[in-house]
């Protein structure tokens, strides 16, 4: 998926470009996106939702970098929906551009990362809609929060 710069967190395969099955040429196994549809999508969105600017200390350097990846990630995502005729993805995915466009980390702003976490939440919902169009389960972020360094998803009871 052009736009997704992450790294599986387990098996340190590049999510980038065509590579879908989240584990490095030749394999490395015990990935825990492997063999699962979208697998650089849901891999990009849990790094980015278990990520260092969502903690409350988070420097502003780790909240523009939040913001870029979450960018990134939703180009990603748009890619993947121009292969498809899926007006609510579609839908959740201009929400989601609109929240990112809401917040600006440039500054001190009291909703930036409220609305940094609904546009991930809308770009969520979109890789659930491709999921369900395959009549697959939606994706549950925290049945992977054991491959990232998390304790909780902070502040989320804040709003």
């Amino acid at each position: 998926m052009a736009g997704t710069d992450y790294h599986c967190p387990h098996c340190g395969a590049e999510l980038r470009g065509g590579v879908r099955g989240g584990s490095r040429p030749g394999g490395t196994p015990g990935c825990p996106y492997d063999g699962l549809a979208y697998a650089a999508l849901r891999a990009g969105h849990d790094a980015i939702y278990f990520g260092p600017w969502r903690r409350i200390d988070a420097p502003p350097t780790e909240i523009r970098r939040g913001y870029n990846r979450i960018g990134r990630h939703l180009d990603a995502i748009g890619g993947e929906l121009a292969g498809h005729d899926l007006p609510a993805a579609v839908r959740d995915l201009d929400a989601a551009l609109a929240a990112l466009r809401a917040a600006d980390p440039r500054e001190e702003f009291r909703d930036t990362l409220r609305f940094m976490d609904n546009a991930l939440s809308y770009a969520h919902r979109a890789i659930d809609d491709l999921l369900h169009e395959k009549g697959l389960p939606p994706h549950q972020p925290m049945d992977f929060s054991e491959w990232y360094d998390v304790v909780e998803v902070p502040f989320r009871d804040e709003w």
